[in-house]
């Protein structure tokens, strides 16, 4: 079970994430804050493994400064940042002060909860994030896997982000199971992970992920 702490501003987001996460057997909110005033009283009080908590909390509310604090005090505690915008300079921030992941708001339910598991698991965790950026200063953003990837291998890619299954996206691609199960393959040994959770997340971590995943499958296509 993954234990879920909240730390957002808007309450309508927050009962929206409570509803969700409602639905799933592995993942349990059992604490949501409007601010971080009582986010320590509520890390000692009650546990938890994954906080979720949003950078811009309102005047005189330091969630970077937070999110340092919980890494440096419960380095244990995997810290994923949400946001409404992506604002590398605020994701290289997050990362330096802790953060495993920088995710944002207007994700699929599908793709956010593929993340916060990839994102939970004992031996991903900050890996993916800290490549994210690193990359992204050598390579103006163009990650190796990106490359490595044929043009179906993108294509499945895509639809394991919108969370389908093989047999729904055999039926999309006009292929067999059999194939497509090749092809899943593929995806986890380029991307050297083990699951399907896996690869959402560490593709969802990256934010130019939605633009360069649909454009290079685009651009392969007319290739």
């Amino acid at each position: 079970m993954i234990r879920l702490g909240i730390v957002d501003d808007h309450p309508v987001f927050r009962l929206g994430l409570i509803r969700l996460f409602e639905r799933e057997s592995d993942i349990s909110v059992v604490w949501e804050l409007p601010d971080v005033t009582e986010l320590f009283t509520m890390l000692e009080r009650i546990p938890i493994d994954v906080l979720l908590i949003d950078l811009s909390l309102g005047p005189d509310q330091d969630a970077v400064g937070a999110i340092e604090a919980v890494s440096r005090r419960d380095p244990q505690v995997k810290v994923i940042v949400i946001s409404a915008s992506l604002d590398w300079e605020a994701a290289n921030a997050a990362r330096a002060a802790g953060a495993s992941g920088y995710l944002p708001k207007d994700l699929s339910t599908a793709d956010m909860l593929a993340t916060i598991r990839g994102l939970a698991s004992p031996n991903f965790g900050r890996a993916s994030f800290r490549d994210l950026l690193e990359v992204k200063g050598r390579t103006n953003g163009h990650h190796p896997w990106h490359n490595a990837l044929s043009r179906r291998e993108l294509q499945v890619l895509a639809e394991l982000r919108r969370g389908k299954s093989n047999k729904e996206i055999a039926s999309q691609l006009g292929v067999s199971i059999t194939t497509v199960n090749k092809h899943v393959q593929q995806v986890l040994k380029k991307l050297q992970v083990r699951t399907r959770s896996q690869a959402v997340a560490m593709v969802t971590a990256e934010p130019w992920t939605k633009t360069k995943l649909t454009t290079g499958v685009r651009l392969r296509e007319r290739a």
